[in-house]
């Protein structure tokens, strides 16, 4: 009887510590600079080119310890500056994004190797204003997009150092975008579009992330270093707003863990 209650106690003491046992945040904070160029039928029949610069933020997290299951949430806020072709206006923009996805890997060569693939949800706002410009001073897009993500990462060691090399891609797969009020040319000669949400996929809204990163880790500190192409591309009536992003990544690592049952 007494050994029973012994093995009774015992379970009941190891049984929350190892449901209680905390899962290993990955968290990025990460600045940005890059190239833009854009066609926005709305504002201008010229093409923009130009810089921008963004700060962002995400995180990895296992959904538990040792599953093969896990997830990834993501912020980042872009601001740009860019020139029509005949160099005589010019567009500010500020760009925000937010997602959060779910994806399973499968692992290789010691967990150096690694394949996932899963869905992600992701919002966007992109809000422009043209400089000398009082007939169409403003022009935004914005959506909500269910897309796909894969990606494959291999990670290499040093004697004091690791690696980790990372390409990742999205691309939506269907969603709901929204049009600003819409007009075929410039002067409004033509008959346009009247704002209005609609059901957007690849045959009207399209959209590519991906990125290429190399993660170092030394012993007291961890940095990233990249490289990510952005593609939008959407449109209605013949008028076609094309966007595209090529941007250097330099970011800062750390990893921690949450005692959930641990009070401030």
């Amino acid at each position: 009887m007494r050994l029973k209650l012994t093995a009774i106690l015992l379970l009941s003491v190891l049984l929350p510590l190892h449901a209680y046992e905390p899962v290993e945040h990955e968290n990025i904070l990460k600045v940005k600079y890059g190239f833009i160029n854009q066609l926005d039928p709305y504002l201008s029949p010229l093409s923009y080119h130009g810089q921008q610069i963004g700060i962002g933020n995400e995180w990895w997290q296992s959904f538990r310890r040792d599953s093969a299951w896990a997830h990834i949430g993501r912020l980042d806020i872009n601001g740009l500056r860019a020139y029509n072709t005949a160099g005589s206006n010019l567009i500010y923009g500020l760009g925000i994004y937010a997602g959060w996805g779910a994806y399973y890997h499968w692992n290789w060569f010691d967990n150096r190797l690694k394949v996932f693939l899963g869905p992600y949800l992701e919002a966007n706002f992109m809000a422009r204003e043209i400089g000398n410009n009082v007939n169409k001073p403003f022009s935004f897009d914005a959506g909500i997009d269910v897309m796909a993500m894969t990606g494959i990462s291999w990670s290499f060691y040093g004697r004091k150092t690791s690696y980790r090399l990372r390409y990742l891609i999205r691309t939506n797969l269907i969603g709901v975008d929204y049009l600003p009020e819409y007009w075929q040319s410039y002067y409004e000669i033509t008959e346009g579009v009247h704002g209005t949400a609609r059901c957007a996929g690849h045959w009207n809204h399209n959209v590519v992330r991906h990125e290429l990163t190399l993660d170092f880790q030394f012993p007291h500190s961890t940095w990233r270093l990249g490289a990510e192409h952005i593609f939008l591309n959407y449109g209605t009536k013949n008028m076609q707003y094309v966007q595209n992003q090529i941007n250097i990544v330099v970011g800062c690592i750390w990893k921690y863990r949450i005692k959930p049952n641990e009070k401030l």
